[in-house]
């Protein structure tokens, strides 16, 4: 079980620095009429899924039920960035890339308390 905590510990930063290049770009473009590459924001969701998937069968395996706060914030975040893509998905640019930057950041938010908290 080293091996999925050391992979679900080590992608934790590849999905921060995908979340922060996101929040980035799409700060930098706020007005433009194109502010998110559709490509990194697939990237993004694939491995906020991958890492919210080792995180349960790390529960589920390790049996850890004392602290539950990590694995409630972080399905809250990863729900709160699915749902904010596929809401998002159905606007118009710019009004899409502006929305999709602030669902970016709660996420983050989120991820970083689950993380330190």
């Amino acid at each position: 079980m080293d091996f999925l905590l050391e992979t679900h510990s080590g992608l934790r930063w590849l999905v921060l620095v995908a979340l922060i290049a996101m929040v980035v770009i799409g700060l930098a473009r706020w007005n433009k009429e194109s502010s998110h590459r559709p490509s990194l924001v697939t990237v993004s969701s694939i491995m906020l899924d991958v890492q919210v998937l080792l995180g349960i069968i790390l529960l589920i395996v390790n049996q850890t039920w004392d602290d539950l706060f990590h694995p409630v914030v972080m399905l809250i975040a990863a729900s709160v960035f699915k749902v904010g893509k596929i809401r998002t998905s159905r606007v118009e640019e710019p009004i899409r890339g502006k929305r999709l930057t602030v669902v970016t950041v709660l996420t983050l938010v989120l991820i970083l308390l689950g993380i330190y908290l």
